[in-house]
């Protein structure tokens, strides 16, 4: 329920909004979860907090702006057609209890550069009900206006090039979230803004997600344009 002394900021409502049209469509079964509304982002500033990890980190003001106050907000569903089955999952935590917490972990096979990497990492959203090991993680570094978003996926791995299954977005937060509200977290939605082939086989429960949702999508939300994300789909086949 909406606070009247604290109504939600625009962003808030547009992610709550996309949650109540697919509980509300009968071709979905959904649930969902809506913790209490907290403190903005805009009243945190890293530049005074002592941590090493946060010197001359930077949050830009529609950073601020669009990242949400709840202190999470989730959404599991799945389609009721046997026909064309779509899944998908996403949890968004606050923005702040994102970035204060700890760094992925990384395996012994992870080189420097890329235990560099994941040391700047702090997870942003993530499937924890069906434990797909998906996450997406904002990327904490200094003198950066605009923070990277990347994404993890263990069928990215490559035990020479990439051995801890990582690959940067082509979004920021603020578009990671405008996409989220498209694709209602579709399982493999990140895929499509990343630079890397669906071809391989571990990628065919994903394509075929993508492609039901696809097929799906445009005629249960029209109020949304997919042609964007068919475009990529077929770039990436």
């Amino acid at each position: 329920m909406t606070d009247p002394l604290n109504p939600l900021t625009r962003s808030e409502t547009l992610q709550t909004e996309s949650i109540r049209e697919i509980v509300q469509n009968p071709q979905f079964e959904a649930t969902y979860e809506q913790e209490d509304v907290t403190f903005p982002l805009a009243t945190f500033d890293p530049l005074s907090d002592e941590k090493p990890e946060w010197a001359d980190v930077r949050l830009s003001d529609e950073l601020k702006e669009c990242a949400l106050r709840f202190v999470s907000l989730s959404c599991e569903w799945v389609s009721t057609s046997p026909r064309q089955r779509i899944y998908g999952e996403f949890s968004l935590p606050h923005l702040y209890l994102a970035i204060t917490r700890d760094p992925p972990r990384y395996n012994d096979q992870a080189t420097e550069s890329e235990r560099e990497l994941l040391a700047g990492l702090r997870m942003i959203d993530s499937a924890p009900r069906r434990a797909t090991g998906e996450a997406a993680f904002i990327r904490l570094e200094p003198h950066k206006e605009t923070l990277e978003i990347w994404y993890q996926d263990r069928y990215l791995f490559d035990e020479r090039n990439n051995t801890q299954g990582f690959l940067r977005m082509e979004l920021d937060y603020c578009e990671y979230l405008e996409t989220l509200r498209l694709t209602k977290g579709a399982f493999g939605w990140q895929l499509l803004f990343i630079d890397a082939s669906l071809r391989a086989p571990g990628f065919r429960a994903h394509v075929e997600n993508l492609t039901n949702m696809l097929d799906v999508f445009p005629a249960a939300f029209p109020e949304y344009d997919y042609t964007p994300l068919r475009d990529r789909l077929e770039a990436r086949r």
